[in-house]
């Protein structure tokens, strides 16, 4: 079965998490990160839990998913987790299994994000660990520098299509800016370098200054 990737917009939206153990609380730094409201229920006793999640502390109960845009089943508890899960699908509320990706109605990649730029791999439930490996390894190739790297370029991009005159942001300055090394001299905090490079491709006067963007603090 083929699966349909999508991103979702989760800022101040309520997802429901199911069981605080770890993979719960995995669950939980997640929905926090893409701006969710998070509300965790758990019988299990929890310590060092982020202040902004909302706290039922007993077992789940009928009805508990009620207003959810997500349902985390993350129990280890294949039962209580089916009674999310069937929940959650009478309710027509989206659920995640932990323990059984199949029963779920969709799976979490492996994610890694940088800034605005997000990178994911994913296996369908089919093997995590080999999902958070090729995580790792983009991690390599896509360093902290890629942050600035789509700064730079999102900011060219909008100057050109909204600011007179309106040029044509295309695919070939986007291939000449990487081919040039815009991330190697981002990563290395080469600022006349970015410039030079920026005037280059993008018109003289085009220069980060230009584009109202700084490089990282603690770049030489």
């Amino acid at each position: 079965m083929t699966d349909f990737p999508i991103q979702l917009q989760l800022k101040g939206r309520l997802c429901i998490v199911v069981g605080g153990g770890a993979v719960g609380r995995r669950k939980i730094n997640g929905l926090l990160a893409a701006g969710a409201r998070v509300r965790l229920i758990t019988a299990e006793p929890t310590a060092d839990l982020p202040a902004e999640v909302e706290l039922v502390q007993r077992p789940f109960q009928r009805g508990d998913l009620t207003g959810s845009l997500l349902a985390f089943a993350a129990t280890d508890d294949p039962r209580v987790n089916a009674a999310v899960a069937a929940e959650a699908r009478a309710a027509g509320i989206l659920v995640n299994v932990a323990d059984d990706p199949l029963q779920g109605d969709f799976v979490l990649p492996a994610v890694l994000r940088r800034g605005s730029l997000t990178l994911t791999a994913a296996t369908g439930g089919g093997s995590p660990a080999l999902a958070v490996l090729l995580r790792d390894r983009l991690a390599g190739q896509y360093g902290p520098g890629w942050d600035t790297t789509l700064q730079v370029v999102a900011a060219l991009r909008r100057q050109w299509l909204t600011e007179p005159p309106k040029g044509e942001y295309n695919a070939e300055i986007l291939r000449r800016l990487l081919e040039g090394g815009l991330p190697d001299l981002i990563a290395a905090g080469d600022a006349a370098g970015v410039d030079c490079l920026l005037a280059e491709v993008a018109g003289a006067e085009m220069s980060l200054e230009a584009l109202g963007i700084s490089l990282p603090k603690g770049k030489p």
